[in-house]
């Protein structure tokens, strides 16, 4: 069937630019590669919302124009040919996301080729293998074209491209496509970004008058921290430093430098300079020297973390369901026979997995999969590790170690931990295990360590570290259990062996929570209530040798949260601390161990907190909360209003009372905060009986770059630096309250690495004389990049010029339309109508639509300095023979 599409002479305007955006494309038919801002170019503003798409295979109903209508208007045949096709898309080279079934796959050039009046992708055999499409087809596309379209490769396939978006859609049967762990892109997607500086900083002044009697005591004090870096290429240096004020004197302090990179053949990142071990299994230090450890991050999301492997068996075409506290959180459709899923996302909550099958008959069959996994857990076949080379700093006594922890997950339910640690006179070995069953998760790792002392020998002990945590179904009971005991009180961390050396050769005692530590044991449990809350019972308990006092503590908590938004917190604690000192003689190893103070003191804390909102406009909320606590017969009472007073939630406040009936003393404070494109500003202060202060609080960020300097509020490790030049106040959606600058730059302060980031521009709020060509971009970053992301814009003046050849004879519908330099800027539309723009207040336009001399003419325009104001310029001027 074919449908026919009539269009008269006298259509509006609004029908007019249809038409010129239907053959916008026109005067770039012969550009290859044609890259993402050079097809944009090719729409006009009245189309950016329309998606331009390419549909393989072809559809049922084809557009025409019946060229009979149209005798008389000067529309030429190659037009209406152009406008009869299904897209006004011309072959070429573009540069677009490939995206298979919902999926992103890459970013390059794609060629598209002409095949049945249908503009459709012509698909490289590498291609195909790396978006990992079964295809049946063994032989290379013809060697002239060095690629073929989707049908040939797969015949159930299909194409859609979105043009405005620069978006290929492959749609493929599940069946024809090769296995791929959920959310992966290949590591030749990462964008390593460009060479960008950039600063973070946060400073804060404090102010306080303090009244006893007739004196009157002051202090002031500032802070200033920075935290900045530079990339270049794929290599990284960072910064971090403070600046101090405190009684009228400044101190400069360099916390650390050091330099790292990406290394994605291994999936690790490698350091050098003043960093800090993890201390996962072995205590964290700062050192001066080089990491190299797995990233985590690289992977695929459906692979990091821990989460069981699910086999099974289909026995037929079937749909395979996870499910996990009734919730389904995974699906997948398998052929007959055995099936494997190993892309699980690893979840918050522990808890056994339902297994479901449903048979193509109507049948199914249901399972269960243990899932309980402990801190130390990762996935079957994953490995893992870190390694620390260096020298240690921070210290008064400075020392050469060398650490080395390893993981790996032999199958669903055991993972082996491994790990060495040398320093001068100083060995550690670790080996433990994770396991998990129906019954939970367990972890047990220990630890050996032999250290000697100047004149005092060898001293060597264990430390045994054990976990427990299990979720139970329905329920959603979670329990988590660890303790930690020292066997021997030879045992050391290095930490302390270092401390304890110092210590040695100053003759002075020596004092550490963890030397000398018997045992450690924490548990907590947590107890979802439905509609009725949540609660909570938590405790740890610390105990010493020879005699020192134990450190305890035991929480309880309830917390419930109404519908509209009421919330309710009670909690109570008991804690009690013992008072340690351990003194150090550099005579016997014995004597490091003696000496202790038995004090210790108690505190019962009991806490009631109500937040009650209430708002008089949806967007301007504002909630009011009462606290109440007690401590050693210390009642303390609170309230607060908190609240914004904007629609956009850029400025805040908080007020409030407290009230101490042990002192009888009202203390009132209060704050402002205000979020800004460039900074974030926080003011508050507090008035008692007898003192008063305030502090101002002022973060914001900076990044360096070829085009000059960007404000924003904050930036992460990982950033973007949008470029869009000429649309100043264009709203960045990816970034709360970031619009372009008048430079044409925005900061867009937080990316995910490794996983596909949409950076788009809204075009509402240009300020300037300008439109964006696009409005959508994809990247995939390294972890720590700065990526320059660059939108491209027509600037000028918006124009829509009326003309004619005569008054009996009107312009060829479709004709190109040429700047002085003879450069396209547009087409001709319906009823002689053009619009384009330029940054020319007056000149000249050619209009071409034929091959002969005589097939063109020239537009002269003059714009009056009045008009120039409008945001769209509307005149009439004829075309004159050249």
């Amino acid at each position: 069937m074919k449908l026919i599409l009539i269009f008269g002479l006298g259509c509006t305007a609004s029908t007019s630019l249809v038409l010129i955006s239907l053959s916008a494309t026109l005067a770039q038919a012969q550009q290859a590669p044609i890259h993402a801002q050079q097809i944009q170019a090719q729409q006009v503003q009245a189309q950016q919302t329309s998606a331009q798409q390419t549909q393989s295979p072809p559809l049922a109903d084809e557009y025409v124009f019946d060229p009979m209508l149209f005798r008389g208007s000067n529309l030429n045949k190659e037009t209406l040919v152009q406008l009869s096709k299904g897209s006004n898309l011309v072959a070429g080279t573009y540069k677009v996301d490939l995206y298979v079934n919902n999926r992103f796959i890459e970013r390059g050039n794609i060629r598209f080729i002409e095949q049945n009046q249908l503009i459709v992708p012509c698909l490289s055999m590498d291609l195909i293998q790396r978006a990992a499409i079964i295809t049946l087809r063994t032989d290379t596309p013809n060697q002239q074209e060095q690629c073929d379209v989707l049908e040939s490769f797969v015949e159930a396939g299909s194409s859609q491209l979105d043009i405005n978006r620069l978006r290929l859609d492959l749609s493929i049967p599940h069946s024809m496509l090769k296995h791929l762990p959920e959310g992966y892109i290949h590591h030749r997607e990462w964008d390593a970004g460009d060479s960008i500086g950039f600063i973070n900083y946060m400073s804060h002044y404090y102010h306080n008058v303090f009244k006893f009697g007739d004196q009157k005591l002051q202090s002031d004090a500032a802070y200033l921290s920075i935290n900045g870096g530079v990339n270049i290429n794929q290599w990284q240096f960072r910064q971090q430093s403070s600046l101090t004020y405190q009684q009228d004197k400044f101190s400069w302090n360099s916390i650390r430098s050091y330099l790292k990179r990406p290394i994605a053949s291994i999936q690790s990142e490698m350091s050098f300079g003043q960093l800090t071990s993890k201390g996962r299994f072995f205590s964290g230090l700062n050192f001066n020297g080089i990491n190299l450890s797995s990233d985590e991050r690289m992977l695929a999301p459906s692979q990091r973390g821990y989460a069981p492997v699910i086999q099974g068996i289909a026995k037929s075409n079937a749909r395979v369901s996870v499910q996990q506290f009734g919730r389904e959180i995974y699906q997948l459709s398998v052929a007959p026979g055995p099936f494997r899923i190993n892309d699980l996302y690893p979840t918050n909550a522990n808890g056994d997995l339902n297994v479901i099958i449903y048979e193509a008959d109507g049948s199914s069959a249901e399972f269960r999969v243990p899932f309980s996994a402990a801190p130390e857990s990762i996935r079957q076949g994953a490995f893992k590790y870190n390694l620390d080379i260096g020298r240690t700093r921070d210290q008064a006594e400075h020392m050469d170690f060398a650490s080395l922890t390893t993981q790996y997950g032999i199958n669903n339910a055991i993972t082996i931990n491994n790990g060495l640690r040398f320093a001068p006179n100083y060995q550690a070995a670790m080996l433990g295990s994770a396991y998990t069953n129906r019954w939970g998760a367990v972890a047990a790792d220990l630890t050996y360590s032999r250290s000697a002392l100047a004149q005092q020998g060898f001293s060597d002990g264990w430390m045994l570290s054990s976990s427990y945590s299990k979720t139970f179904s329905p329920s959603q009971t979670s329990i988590a259990l660890s303790g930690y005991r020292f066997s021997t009180k030879g045992y050391r961390e290095l930490t302390d062996f270092i401390g304890l050396v110092q210590a040695n050769k100053a003759g002075m005692p020596f004092q550490s929570n963890t030397h000398q530590e018997r045992s450690r044991l924490t548990l907590s449990i947590n107890q979802p209530l439905g509609n009725y809350g949540n609660v909570y019972l938590s405790g740890s308990a610390q105990n010493y040798r020879d005699n020192k006092p134990n450190d305890y503590q035991l929480q309880f908590g309830y917390s419930k949260a109404w519908i509209n938004g009421i919330s309710l917190n009670i909690s109570l604690s008991k804690i009690q601390r013992g008072q340690h000192a351990i003194a150090s003689s550099a005579n016997a190893a014995n004597a490091l161990d003696a000496g202790s103070s038995n004090a210790s003191a108690s505190d019962t804390n009991f806490g009631l907190t109500v937040n009650i909102p209430f708002s008089a406009k949806a967007f301007r909320p504002k909630s009011l909360s009462f606290g109440y606590s007690n401590n050693a017969q210390r009642n303390s009472y609170q309230a607060n209003i908190n609240g914004t007073l904007d629609a956009q939630s850029s400025l805040q406040y908080s007020l409030g009372l407290n009230y101490d009936d042990q002192t009888t003393q009202r203390n009132w404070h209060g704050s402002l905060q205000k979020r800004m494109p460039y900074a974030n500003v926080d003011v508050s202060g507090s008035i008692g009986q007898s003192y008063w202060q305030s502090s101002v609080n002022l973060q914001g960020a900076l990044a360096l770059h070829s085009g000059g300097v960007t404000f924003g509020s904050y930036l992460s490790d990982t950033f973007a630096l949008v470029e869009a030049k000429g649309a100043k106040g264009a709203q960045v959606l990816n970034a709360q309250g970031v619009r372009i600058d008048r430079r044409g730059y925005a900061l867009v302060p937080s990316l995910t690495p490794y996983q596909n980031n949409a950076i788009t521009l809204n075009p509402e709020g240009i300020q300037g004389q300008a439109e964006l060509e696009s409005g959508h971009h994809s990247i995939v970053p390294y972890a720590g990049a700065a990526i320059r992301v660059k939108f491209k814009t027509r600037q000028g003046f918006a124009m829509l010029i009326r003309s004619e050849i005569s008054p009996t004879k009107a312009l060829p519908l479709g004709a190109e339309v040429l700047d002085e330099h003879g450069a396209s800027v547009g087409i001709v539309g319906q009823n002689g109508q053009i619009y384009l723009r330029t940054q020319q207040q007056h000149g000249s336009l050619k209009v071409r639509w034929g091959n002969s001399p005589t097939d063109g003419c020239v537009i002269h325009y003059q714009v009056a300095d009045l008009a120039l104001k409008q945001h769209l310029i509307k005149f009439s001027s004829p075309c004159q023979p050249e």
